[in-house]
């Protein structure tokens, strides 16, 4: 079966696309709705101001700035004119890029002093442009697009980096799996530097349906009230949040699905969200896999809610001996950037993540943990997230971080944050996991854990936490 909008040289024809949807609505905001029309004139207006600002096919085109309009046609613009595209973080430091990078042009509404090199400002990017600037020019598959930048859960930022197919493939195969099509409308609701945020743009572009944006993806509550989306991504914290409210609640379980990933969710806020008849899918996915890889399929039965689904269209996923997950497929990134310079890491077409999984009876992904996340305590090889889903399974505790702490018996030993509805009881909650771990898994001491404590963008940030415990542990 042909692929949407793919030409016989396996080049993305943009103008077809855009031309197919025509007038109907492609992206509203506070301020705007446009039509996939609208949204092709103002792309090509970019790319004619963007050529005669000197920009150029293999250069690096950073911006740092909001979520906006801004960050889709550049990020499109890099597809048609060969430019690398690398969206930074609007709340870090001015004139820092990770991994190295050196741009050679940035995108920002701030002061150019911090930048070394030429900055271009958003009005720029919007200058009038001929009433008929050039067309849109198809798109090899293979062109490097992007840089995303990811730490994984721990570690410094490395770039990561995607060819357009990559975004391509990831978008189609998530219109095909979750059956997405014109009537649908997705919230932009996560950042438009992670690589989840800007997809959500790519499946409504491809499917014909609506992208929804909104000023503040931390205060999601008053966009669903408002724009009534069939499909939304949240992580775990967001949704938590947007359960405080019965009327968020109820338009959630209006939504067709809401893909719930980013981290992993505790299993009590699952059975919260299913008993309010949220459609609610968790996901796995990561940066280097272009976001989703697998995910519970919509109408699933309850208990496949507790797992992380099938493996998603052009898309594929391996287990070594050990429970070690392997990725491949056409959304697999190409390599990483780190201290300014390709790091090829990927083997036979795969690349072996730090999670470890297994498939059930029923060939959905469960994750288990992660390798690089280990330690050993009295000889014993003890993983983190077992004791993570011990303690949410008690029924005590909302959500948990475990981490090792140094000892002088045993070298090292667990110690957890919890999170609890109500004040956090040690001594009861380490009485409940009596009955589900062995003793030497129960952590020595259990500390409350606040909703913004160690955060680190969407996780929780295990070293700055490890060093809250450790510090604590010193104290007489």
């Amino acid at each position: 079966m042909p692929l949407p909008f793919i030409d016989h040289h396996n080049r993305l024809n943009l103008k077809a696309l855009f031309d197919a949807y025509g007038g109907a609505p492609a992206l509203i905001s506070k301020s705007q709705a446009l039509s996939f029309n609208l949204v092709k004139a103002g792309l090509q207006r970019v790319i004619f101001n963007l050529e005669n600002l000197g920009v150029k096919q293999g250069q690096l085109l950073c911006i740092h700035a909001p979520n906006s309009l801004d960050h889709i046609y550049l990020f499109l613009a890099s597809w048609v004119m060969g430019f690398t595209y690398a969206a930074l973080d609007p709340k870090g430091p001015l004139g820092k890029i990770p991994a190295g990078l050196k741009p050679d042009v940035v995108v920002s509404p701030g002061d150019a002093a911090p930048w070394p090199c030429p900055v271009i400002s958003p009005h720029e990017l919007h200058a009038p442009a001929p009433a008929a600037p050039p067309p849109l020019s198809a798109i090899p598959l293979d062109r490097e697009c992007s840089v995303i930048f990811t730490s994984g859960s721990t570690g410094a930022p490395k770039g990561v980096v995607h060819t357009a197919g990559n975004f391509y493939y990831s978008a189609l195969g998530s219109v095909e799996f979750f059956g997405l099509d014109h009537n649908d409308s997705w919230l932009v609701s996560l950042p438009l530097f992670h690589v989840g945020g800007m997809l959500i743009f790519i499946r409504t572009m491809l499917c014909g349906g609506i992208a929804l944006m909104h000023d503040n993806p931390g205060d999601l509550a008053p966009a669903v009230l408002q724009s009534r989306p069939t499909i939304l991504s949240v992580v775990p914290a967001q949704l938590q949040r947007l359960m405080d409210d019965p009327k968020t609640i109820k338009a959630l379980a209006a939504c067709k699905a809401v893909l719930l990933g980013g981290a992993p969710c505790p299993a009590p806020l699952i059975e919260k969200a299913l008993d309010a008849d949220i459609p609610v899918l968790p996901t796995y996915g990561s940066t280097e896999a272009c976001a989703m890889v697998t995910a519970v399929r919509p109408g699933s039965q309850r208990h496949v809610h507790f797992t992380a689904g099938k493996v998603l269209p052009y898309r594929k996923v391996s287990l070594a001996d050990d429970g070690t997950i392997a990725i491949g497929g056409e959304t697999l990134f190409k390599h990483y950037i780190v201290d300014g310079k390709p790091e090829h890491v990927l083997m036979d077409g795969e690349f072996r993540t730090a999670d470890l999984g297994e498939w059930d009876p029923d060939g959905n992904l469960k994750i288990t943990g992660r390798r690089d996340l280990v330690f050993i305590s009295g000889g014993e090889n003890i993983n983190p997230a077992e004791i993570e889903k011990a303690l949410t399974e008690t029924g005590l505790v909302l959500e948990a971080v475990a981490v090792p702490v140094d000892d002088d018996v045993f070298g090292q030993v667990p110690w957890a944050f919890a999170m609890t509805e109500k004040e956090l009881d040690q001594e009861q909650i380490k009485a409940a996991l009596k009955k589900i771990l062995p003793s030497y898994k129960i952590p020595k001491k259990i500390l409350p854990l606040a909703p913004g404590m160690g955060r680190k963008g969407v996780k929780r940030d295990r070293k700055a936490l490890q060093k809250i415990a450790a510090d604590t542990a010193k104290k007489p």
